[in-house]
Order: structure tokens, then sequence, then C-alpha cells
């Protein structure tokens, strides 16, 4: 064994423990020229210098190998757009202990697409819908070849036969042919279907209700082909019904039978049976307020469900509670009965209600549509008028919206008619008739920014004015109307300037969201509406700003608006929340 002295080398080797750690801190900077977008995006991550001088500490040998390496780097990442002869060229300097590496790229001539040759072999390929997936295909002859495209087109192909059934489909030709000199690519895919497997028996594993109400949902059928979309909507569907918070499908593979019949478990996890939800917030339109909720799932077998709510508020109270009966084979489908108590406290007067009625709620096609009667006993002291009404009101409406989120859409929209009115000495001490039509939308413009726009219509057709009852009335103003103006006090007035509400009512809205943060925005908004005796009641506007917070609830609000009427002055602050459109 040889020692050696450690005060003999003790200095050299700091020097060059200091040599080495210099190295560490070597910074190497990557610049690419001559290329962008998508192909020099794909360029940057797929240069190793790159990728592993952010990574770890490069020395002087790694540097000037991985800078070497580049040119293949560059050739690899222009591949998959087409383009195999670039010419790149390419310069490494020292800049005392960094580099600097500098890459000018020409991407030369794109390589085209000269024959595409794709097709179905086995017992599936004169099947219509499979078939299908070959027309319209993404690659096509003379195009410049795109990898993402090649990719695509495969996928399409797989796709069709698995939605279809065909689930030992198999690949027997997967031939993409480059000819790099002639800028020449020939594109050959085969796929052999194989056989298609079919539905077997449906199990359905859940507690709770019974067999025969489960079975109303259940579209799966025996013998009918197997289809992998028509399973994610059977999840969908038996989801929706709101008595499971988790639905498993498992196709049982495995258990095929010789005819090919595959078992279908579906695990279906209940919700718990009561549900009870506590509020505490303000708003603006309602002061502070208080609400409780609570339903009551699964009532029986059958999936009756029962909902009561109570809201307490500065302004507004409300009592209510609905039974509502599941019809048909469609979630949402039901026949519901509820009775409600509700009072308001305005400066313009109070108003006192209570309702009883019933609805038949179907979804036919993509619209919701409900048919409802309601008997309802109000007491108005609005202004200098008291009255009392007693009504029985038929109605129709019809809802419909579409939405990237159900709670923060970036996109979507909303629409909303009603038709309803009741018939003077039919259970009603009068008579009219009322449409109401509220349309919403929120549109994305680039990353950060969204539009929202919503407009509401309102019209009563009535003999005496003073016979239209005060909840059949229309106010504007508030967070949900037009801001900048107190909550409904946009409308008719009475002698003492008290206001009582009108026959009509227009409200329209614009705003423009910018997303800050991730979870932070600002809005800017113009709002304007009105309510009154006339088709064309007076508008008032208010503009502002806000500020918006993305809560898992929906969006928080806090609006500073300006009414730019002319008796009207100041700030008014309006905090509310948005959900869904």
């Amino acid at each position: 064994m040889i020692s050696v002295p450690y005060r003999r080398y003790a200095p050299g080797a700091a020097f060059l423990l200091g040599l080495v750690t210099a190295s560490a801190a070597a910074e190497v900077r990557v610049k690419i020229n001559g290329i962008k977008g998508p192909e020099r995006d794909n360029v940057t991550a797929r240069l190793t210098l790159r990728v592993r001088s952010e990574q770890d500490a490069l020395d002087e040998t790694q540097v000037r190998r991985l800078h070497a390496q580049a040119r293949t780097d560059i050739r690899e990442a222009l591949q998959p757009f087409g383009y195999y002869d670039p010419v790149i060229d390419s310069n490494l300097e020292q800049d005392g202990d960094d580099w600097n590496a500098t890459y000018t790229v020409e991407r030369g001539p794109a390589t085209q697409v000269s024959a595409v040759n794709v097709e179905f072999e086995g017992e599936g390929a004169s099947f219509e819908p499979v078939a299908q997936a070959l027309v319209g295909i993404p690659l096509k002859v003379d195009e410049r070849l795109r990898h993402s495209k090649y990719e695509a087109t495969k996928k399409r192909m797989s796709d069709a036969a698995l939605a279809n059934g065909y689930l030992d489909a198999s690949w027997t030709q997967t031939e993409l042919r480059v000819e790099p000199d002639k800028q020449q690519a020939e594109v050959n895919l085969k796929m052999d279907t194989g056989p298609r497997f079919y539905f077997g028996p449906v199990t359905v594993e859940q507690e709770g209700l019974s067999d025969e109400f489960i079975e109303r949902y259940i579209d799966i059928r025996v013998g009918d082909p197997f289809n992998a979309r028509k399973l994610l909507n059977q999840q969908f569907k038996l989801s929706d019904l709101g008595y499971f918070q988790a639905v498993e499908i498992d196709p049982q593979r495995e258990l095929a039978d010789e005819r090919r019949q595959i078992p279908i478990r579906i695990l279906a996890t209940a919700r718990p049976r009561t549900r009870w939800d506590y509020g505490v917030g303000y708003g603006t339109d309602t002061g502070a307020r208080v609400g409780v909720t609570s339903d009551w799932r699964r009532l029986n077998q059958h999936g009756h469900t029962l909902n009561a709510e109570l809201q307490l508020s500065e302004i507004k109270n409300a009592l209510g509670a609905t039974y509502k009966i599941p019809l048909g084979t469609i979630p949402d489908e039901n026949l519901s009965f509820s009775a409600t108590s509700e009072s308001e406290q305005l400066d313009a007067g109070d108003t006192l209600k209570y309702t009883i009625g019933a609805s038949l709620n179907r979804k036919p096609g993509s619209w919701t549509r409900r048919l409802y009667l309601e008997y309802s006993h109000e007491e108005s002291d609005i202004g200098d008028e008291f009255a009392t009404a007693d009504l029985l009101t038929p109605g129709i409406s019809y809802s419909r919206g579409e939405s990237d989120d159900p709670i923060l859409p970036r996109r979507g929209w909303y629409v909303f008619a009603d038709v309803h009115g009741a018939v003077n000495n039919v259970l009603s001490n009068t008579g009219f008739v009322q449409g109401r039509l509220v349309a919403r939308a929120i549109y994305p413009l680039g990353s950060r920014i969204r539009m929202i726009g919503r407009g509401e219509i309102g019209y009563s057709v009535v003999e005496e004015f003073s016979e239209l009852p005060a909840s059949q009335r229309f106010f504007a103003g508030g967070d949900q109307s037009v801001r900048g103006y107190a909550y409904e006090s946009l409308g008719p007035k009475d002698a003492q300037g008290n206001v009582i509400g009108g026959q009509y009512l227009n409200v329209f809205s614009i705003e423009g969201e910018y997303q800050l943060y991730d979870k932070w925005a600002l809005a800017i908004f113009s709002d304007t509406g009105g309510a009154g005796r006339d088709p064309g009641p007076k508008l008032s506007t208010g503009v502002g700003a806000g500020v918006r917070y993305r809560a898992p609830i929906g969006s928080l609000q806090l609006d500073l608006a300006h009414p730019l009427a002319e008796d009207e002055s100041g700030i008014r602050v309006h905090i509310g929340i948005r959900v869904g459109v």
C-alpha cells in the first residue's frame, strides 16, 4: 500500500477543485435561427445540448461532443414536419466560462406524399362504419409529409375497428417509406379487423334501488355489437342519475363465450342517502344571507327524491320543497311536486307569496321542456298599492345549454324561453299572458381573454297594468341585471317615487375578462336595461370594472360600477358569484 502525504498535494487539490467548481457554474446559451413556430419548438425540445445543460453541469468535452451531435438532433426534429434534408450551419464559441451555441437552419425542400395505400382486411373490411373511416383520412397525395397526420390516420383506423367491436384488430403492414433524395414518401397501412365481438349479459351491482328501476336506464342489450362509445355513454347516463358517486363498467373480455359475447359488469357506488349543505354569504342584491339545503336521495327503491331549501337574507327569504318521481328512460325526466313560500322587503314595498305546483319535465332531443301548473296566493304592498292575487298559472318553458365546464366554463351558451299566464275567474282574480327569453354566452379570445354576453327580454299582455300581480312585474337593476344601480330599482314609479315594476323588460350586458394568474382575473363591463309599460322601456346604462376569483364553487365577483343616468351618481359596489354560463 502506498500512502501519499496530504499536505504536499493539498494546494494542487484545491486548485483542481476550483476548476471543477468553475466548470459546474458554466452556462450554455443556445440560439436557433432560420425556423419558427412548431418546428422551432420541436428542435428546441430535441436538442440534447440544451436539455443536458439545463439538467447538469457540463465540462468542455461534453459541450463539444453534444454540439457535434446537434446536427443529428436538428435533422431528426424536422423529419416529423416533412423536412429530411435540411442545411444546418453550427457555431460554438467560448465566452469566459460560458458557451454560446448558434444553429442557423434552412429547412430545405419538403418531402411530398407520393402515394397513400390504406385498407382494412378481414371480416370487418366491408362493414360500413369501419370502411367509412378511410374516407377523408388526414394523409393526402401531393401534400407535405407530416408524421402527425400519419399517426392520426393509424389512430383513425384503430379507433374505427375497436369502436365497432373488432377487438382483435391488428396491423399487417405499417410502412412509411421515405426517399429523401427524391423528396417523396409512400404510405402503406393495412389492418386485419379480425372477428367481431358482441355484448353479453349485463349485471349491475348497486344498493338501494330496485333492479327493475335500474334496468330502465341500461341501453346495452345482449347480442348488440360491442361498441366502446356505447359503454362510455352508459357510464355517463348512470352517473347523471345522481344516485351514485362512482360508476365503473368492466367489459369482461376473458369471459367471452363461443359466440364472442362479452359479459358487462357495472359497479355503481351509492352516494350517501341524505345530504345537508349549509351556506353563509353576502350579495349586494340580497345583503347578508344564510342557507340550508337538504337532499333525500333514494326515498324508496323507485328512485324518488326530496329536496328542501331554506334561504334567509336581509331582502329576500324563501322556504321550499320539491318531490320528484323519475319517469321514462332518460336522467332528469320526472314528475315533480313543489311548495314554496317567498317574501321580499324592498324600499318600494313588501311582497309575500305562497305557491304549490306540479311539473312534467322531459328532454326532447337536446332541449329540456317543462310543462307546469302552479297555484299561488300573494300579497303585495308596492308604493301606494296594496293588492292580493290568486293565480292558477299553466306554463311551458324550454331550455338548452352547452359548455366546456359546468362550474367555470371558458366557452359555452345557454338559452331559456318561458310562456305562462292566467285566466280571470278560473281560480284566478286576474288574467294575463307573459313571455320571457334569456340568452347567455361565453366565448374565449386567446388563452387569457374571454367575452361574456347576456340578454333578457320580457313582455306581459294584460288589460290593465294595475291588475298585473307584483310577482309578475318586471324590474331591473342589481348584480344580475344592470350593475351601477340598486337591486330592482329601475322601472316605472308611482307619484311618491316608488318603483312599481313594468310590463316589459330589456336587459343587455357585455363583459371582457382578462386572466392575470391561475385563479385571478380582471373584468370590464357595460350593462344596459330597464323595465316599463311600453315595449321599448327607458334604458339605463352602467359601466365598470371588477376582480374575479376562480373558486371551486364558481367565479367570485367584486365589481365597481358607475351609473350613467343623469339622476344617478357615485360608484356602487356589487358582490356576487357566477356559476356556469
